[in-house]
Parts: structure tokens; C-alpha cells; sequence
């Protein structure tokens, strides 16, 4: 972790009245082909002001955004702000390519849509708005009590088995992270469940053949009888016809 994040956490927990907010020691817990979010964020939360490769954060800037407020609002402090790693004293701003505007497109929408399906919690921030130059990845320092949600990601659906969530508790003085009930398989997988319509099929094909194998016995009994009647037929006449010539 971060040195200044770790200061900041002994400063905040000893000098803010009322601050009783504690890190959480890990990270939240990683489920194959899902990724988490979320909705919102409890006071004391931190953001790391990362920037994308090729820029760097202004030496003047906070390394972190903050979450704080009171029991009527919430917001984050700070502001991340990211310059050129080729210009050392200037603010400059460079025109991005077309895949960068693409990719801060792609951002500023996703964030359009986190805000509106979020819901004004007491004591919590919505998602910060993106900053010029801003990395791919935001890295979050959660305190205890928060909470998020997971999703899986496209090409594989979720077999739930219980809560899509993981929240951050405190337990004999250590903070865990509690366990989503949550598996991702991907769409052309089989899944765990029995497919009624295979064993349809199976079942259709088992009395198909059943029955063409009964009409085949059938057939060969009826054609042996055939041939067993003819049989007796021809030793009959044979017995006849020595007969009649004995008597002439």
C-alpha cells in the first residue's frame, strides 16, 4: 500500500472526531470471469489518482481522491489531475489519438450510467467523474462496512447459488471480506442442471428402437411359421403320394 495512504489512515483515525472508519486489509475477492462494482461508497474510501501510461500525476496534486462528508452529504476531496511525462513544468494539454477518445468515451458513458442507476445512500459518495488523462483502472482502499456487487462478463452467464455480493467486515479485530455465492460459466458450456430436452430425445430414440426391434422379431416369427407350414405341407403330400403308390 501506498506510504501516503498509510499516513493519511493514522492522521484521519487519530485526529478527525468521530472518524471511526477502518481500511480494509485486502482487496475484495476475485471470482473466474466476473468482475464487481460498486453502487456506492462508504465515507473514508479512497481512490488512487492513477494515470494512463505516457503521463504522470502533477507534482502538486493529491495522490488520492477522499471520500468525506457529514450525515446530510457526501463527496470526494481532492481532485486528480494528470500532465505529459515529457513536460516537466507545464499543464499542457495533448489533443488524445482516436483510440484514446474512443476509450474516454467509453468511460465518461460508463460513469453516465453508474451515477444514474445509483441511489443517494447517507453517509456514502457516488462514483468520482473521470479526470483528464485518467489510467484504465481505478484502484479503490474500501474501509469496513462496503459493500460490492458482481457481475459476470460477456460471453459467460451466472449460475447463482446465493448473494452476488462480497461486504468488508470486521472480525476479532481483522478485516475479511465474505465469500460471493456466485459461479460464471461461459454461454456454449452445459450446465450443471439436467437438459430435459436431451433426455427427451434419448428417450424418443430408445422407443424407436424398441419398437423396430419387436416388429423385426415379429416379422422372422411370422416367416418362420410360413416356412414351418410349408414344411409340413410337403412332407405331408410326399406321404400321401408313397402311400397311393403302394396301393396300385
Amino acid at each position: 500500500m501506498d506510504p501516503y495512504l498509510l499516513m493519511w489512515g493514522l492522521l484521519t483515525f487519530i485526529t478527525v472526531p468521530g472518524c471511526q472508519a477502518e481500511l480494509c486489509d485486502d482487496d475484495p475477492p476475485k471470482i473466474t470471469h466476473a468482475t464487481f462494482k460498486a453502487v456506492a461508497y462508504k465515507e473514508g474510501t479512497m481512490l488512487n489518482c492513477e494515470c494512463k501510461r505516457g503521463f504522470r500525476r502533477i507534482k502538486s496534486g493529491s495522490p488520492y481522491m477522499l471520500c468525506t462528508g457529514n450525515s446530510s452529504h457526501s463527496s470526494w476531496d481532492n481532485q486528480c489531475q494528470c500532465t505529459s511525462s515529457a513536460a516537466r513544468n507545464t499543464t499542457k494539454q495533448v489533443t488524445p489519438q482516436p483510440e484514446e477518445q474512443k476509450e474516454r468515451k467509453t468511460t465518461e458513458m460508463q460513469s453516465q450510467m453508474q451515477l444514474a442507476d445509483q441511489v443517494s445512500l447517507p453517509g456514502h459518495c457516488r462514483e468520482p467523474p473521470p479526470w483528464e488523462n485518467e489510467a484504465t483502472e481505478r484502484i479503490y482502499h474500501f474501509v469496513v462496512g462496503q459493500t460490492v456487487y458482481y457481475q459476470c462478463v460477456q460471453g459467460y452467464r451466472a449460475l447463482h447459488r446465493g448473494p452476488a455480493e462480497s461486504v468488508c467486515k470486521m472480525t476479532h479485530g481483522k478485516t475479511r471480506w465474505t465469500q460471493p455465492q456466485l459461479i460464471c460459466t461461459g454461454e456454449m458450456e452445459p450446465s450443471q442442471f439436467p437438459d430435459f430436452r436431451i433426455q427427451t430425445e434419448v428417450a424418443a430414440t430408445m422407443e424407436t428402437f424398441i419398437f423396430t426391434t419387436e416388429y423385426q422379431v415379429a416379422v422372422a416369427g411370422c416367416v418362420f411359421l410360413l416356412i414351418s407350414v410349408l414344411l409340413l405341407s410337403g412332407l405331408t403330400w410326399q406321404r400321401r403320394q408313397r402311400k397311393n403308390r403302394r396301393t396300385i
